[in-house]
């Protein structure tokens, strides 16, 4: 965890508060309409979200290999991530429509918040790098 949060840098402590703050809100929102059992879709999209994520931080982080292992490092992560993501997203087709979605909408919105503080992070260090 710190290794995949030390790429955000302090953006990682923002996107766990955001996830956090959007999770309580979903939750909230699920048990309103008497859905509560589909929290848990919640918790699998994030869940399908931070595989994908960490196989592109871990990616990010070992940057320094050579031409050849480039493009079977780039193929063996696309098939991890979109192989873990058919079957997360198949097993939580297999309970039932509405948890499909509300997994669907939670990686989404996993992916969204991670790019966004992943970008701003690394604008800021642009940022910092360019005044010093």
């Amino acid at each position: 965890m710190q290794k995949f949060l030390s790429i955000y840098g302090r953006g990682g402590v923002w996107m766990l508060k955001l996830l956090s703050g959007c999770t309580l809100m979903g939750a909230i929102v699920l048990l309103l309409f008497g859905r509560g059992v589909l929290i848990g879709g919640l918790f699998v999209g994030y869940f399908a979200g931070g595989i994908f994520c960490w196989t592109l931080t871990n990616r990010m982080e070992e940057g320094h290999f050579d031409q050849k292992k480039a493009a079977s490092q780039l193929q063996n992560g696309l098939f991890i991530r979109l192989g873990s993501l058919c079957v997360i997203m198949g097993l939580a087709a297999q309970v039932s429509k509405p948890f499909f979605l509300v997994a669907i909408v939670a990686y989404l919105l996993f992916l969204a918040t991670a790019f966004s503080c992943l970008i701003a992070a690394r604008v800021k260090k642009n940022r910092e790098d360019a005044v010093s």
